[in-house]
């Protein structure tokens, strides 16, 4: 006969908090009556899982092998139960979003209006930033990324949904009074705006239309990690900045920016979106997910598609 899952659960319970009392406080039940179902339980399978003291519990050898298998039929039941009452709930609570400070103030400000009046039950707390942001730590539910370089935290699952085009732009005002450069190498004599970088050199990597690739090192006149102030320094006539088009699209299809050395082209950055977990993704958060994804996808007229499933992150995604 297969043991209650239940136990299963109690047991798991036991050996997260250390402790007979609180695992019972945070289900209801009272500190023997959970210790009295461990114990029956290494009495169906003849084994002791538990060595217990006064002062602390320990998982015997046998213990530590029947809770990993204990902790996986726990989750996928959890699971199922989720999926079940999926169906039924209604999207409702608050999600917690960061994005990019540009892409906050363009193309993701309509979508999540668009969200909001369809999920008339749900409130959004938006952080619009472009610094490094720490999901778990920070408590956000959902993350939206323009990255080049491949994440690194195994605990994130990552959601590809296109590659986004970068540019060279400066304003035409600019240009007008300083000049094009008129080859990549140009570029050292021209003041140019970068992202805050923590290791290595600053420099565009670009290939031309004929498949010729050149990089060309530079000293930024202003770094920043925050898109917003490369931007506005950009606007102001102060040079020339690398930017991803769909962050400025507004300004390039106005014409206040416009690209430079538009024969050769730079790496395209992937668009991503990312969650801590797909266990235990209320409503809401599921249906944010789901409908941001699509509207990315659909509707950022610079984002090649390149649509593919939530994974864990690996070294290279």
């Amino acid at each position: 006969m297969l043991p209650d899952l239940n136990d299963l659960y109690f047991f798991c319970l036991v050996v997260e908090q250390k402790s007979f009392t609180k695992a019972g406080q945070s289900v209801g039940i009272t500190k023997s009556k959970i210790s009295r179902r461990i114990s029956d339980l290494e009495t169906r399978l003849g084994v002791r899982l538990l060595q217990r003291s006064t002062r602390k519990l320990t998982l015997t050898d046998i213990g530590k092998i029947f809770y990993q298998h204990c902790k996986a039929m726990v989750n996928e039941a959890q699971s199922a139960q989720e999926a079940a009452e999926l169906v039924q709930s209604k999207p409702r609570g608050r999600i917690r979003v960061t994005c990019p400070a540009l892409f906050a103030q363009s193309t993701f400000a309509d979508i999540i209006t668009r969200f909001m009046q369809q999920y008339q039950e749900v409130s959004i707390v938006l952080n619009a930033t472009d610094r490094s942001v720490d999901l778990i730590q920070e408590g956000f539910d959902v993350a939206i990324r323009f990255q080049a370089n491949a994440f690194e935290d195994s605990t994130l699952v990552v959601r590809k949904l296109g590659l986004s085009s970068s540019s060279l732009l400066a304003s035409p005002t600019y240009l007008s009074h300083h000049g094009r450069p008129q080859t990549p190498q140009d570029l050292v004599n021209f003041p140019c705006f970068a992202k805050t970088r923590h290791e290595g050199s600053n420099q565009f990597s670009l290939t031309h239309t004929d498949g010729r690739q050149i990089t060309v090192n530079f000293q930024p006149i202003l770094e920043s990690n925050e898109w917003i102030i490369l931007k506005q320094a950009a606007l102001s006539h102060l040079g020339i900045t690398m930017m991803p088009q769909e962050i400025c699209r507004k300004e390039i299809d106005s014409g206040l920016l416009v690209p430079v050395l538009t024969e050769w082209s730079l790496p395209m950055a992937s668009l991503y979106i990312i969650y801590p977990s797909r266990r235990g993704l209320v409503p809401a958060i599921r249906s944010f997910i789901d409908f941001v994804a699509e509207e990315l996808i659909n509707n950022c007229t610079n984002i090649k598609l390149n649509a593919s499933p939530g994974q864990r992150t690996q070294m290279s995604p």
